[in-house]
């Protein structure tokens, strides 16, 4: 925690404004928002120039002229902010688009899916173990949403075993959901915790 005064008149002043949404959406809370959305966009725009455009991309397109590539693309968007050159930015946007998109599938791939099914090769040697791998392929059936079309008794079977299994796996979700929203709400009264100890001991000292 910050020892300098100003420091924490400047925090106690935007928690108590913050606070003040107890009493409605007010226009002192909309004063705090708008604070924290623009110094949260300084400090991006500041991170990006410095620790991206410049490191990243001018300073090497003399070595790689290859990112003259992303330069030309990134001047594009600038282009979307007149109303008659809208078009020539689109092409920066599909670009974005399309790579944000492969970029998601394969970090949910490589990042999620594959190591899930990964940690679940494990002996089933304990119930641990058991719940973790029937828990994680009910978890998987619970999306099937389709049926074939007349199925036979064998495939009848697996069907209504495969739907029983899904139906558990709905619960593992809504219990894993559970989880998280309890984590979340646990992190959100701890910071609402460390702010009324921050009102209540440093800014009091500071106050007396």
């Amino acid at each position: 925690m910050t020892t300098d005064p100003i420091g924490i008149w400047v925090g106690a002043i935007l928690t108590l404004l913050v606070f003040s949404y107890l009493l409605g959406d007010t226009p002192l809370f909309r004063l705090a928002q708008a604070i924290f959305v623009g110094v949260t966009i300084g400090y991006a725009a500041t991170a990006a120039v410095y620790l991206v455009l410049l490191p990243m991309l001018f300073d090497q397109l003399l070595v790689n002229p290859v990112l003259i590539i992303p330069l030309i693309l990134g001047l594009l968007l600038l282009t979307k902010l007149r109303a008659s050159w809208p078009s020539v930015g689109n092409i920066s946007i599909a670009f974005l688009f399309g790579v944000g998109g492969a970029l998601a599938l394969g970090g949910a791939l490589g990042g999620t899916l594959l190591p899930q099914l990964a940690a679940t090769i494990v002996p089933l040697d304990s119930l641990e173990n058991i719940m973790l791998v029937l828990g994680t392929i009910g978890a998987l059936l619970s999306f099937r949403f389709m049926r074939p079309q007349q199925p036979r008794v064998a495939t009848r079977a697996l069907e209504l075993i495969g739907r029983g299994w899904g139906y558990v796996g709905r619960w593992f979700v809504l219990v894993a959901f559970g989880a998280l929203f309890a984590g979340t709400a646990v992190s959100r009264v701890s910071i609402l915790v460390n702010r009324v100890y921050f009102l209540l001991h440093d800014w009091i000292q500071v106050v007396r």
